[in-house]
């Protein structure tokens, strides 16, 4: 059975030779869904295409990033996040979000690799 899944975008660009400490930098980043991987960890997961391929990307944020990322949006959406993520059960859901909102720059780096049940 094919996978369901969508190769891994960070390991794609290690393949190519490029550094774990290397500074990437995105634009127009969409902010919808937003994942709770574990405590203090939130994630957006999007796909990124390379000619003929599709890649699913995730950027994790943690500690004060978690704050950056919340503040693109507006503060009733922003109080209701808090409190998604101020609630212990709500580890390993996923929440779409209305209104979407959108990271103007984002700079981030390959980090560790990571394997899960699903990769």
């Amino acid at each position: 059975m094919p996978s369901q899944f969508l190769p891994d975008y960070g390991l794609f660009l290690l393949s190519q030779g490029v550094q774990p400490s290397a500074r990437l930098v995105f634009f127009d980043v969409p902010i919808d869904p937003l994942t709770r991987p574990a405590l203090r960890t939130v994630s957006v997961t999007l796909s990124i295409e390379e000619p003929g391929q599709h890649y699913a990307m995730s950027f994790d944020f943690i500690g004060p990033r978690i704050d950056e990322l919340l503040a693109v949006f507006p503060e009733p959406a922003r109080e209701a996040l808090w409190h998604w993520l101020d609630d212990r059960t709500t580890v390993g859901e996923h929440l779409q979000l209305s209104p979407t909102a959108t990271v103007a720059h984002l700079e981030a780096t390959l980090g560790a690799i990571q394997r899960g049940v699903d990769e």
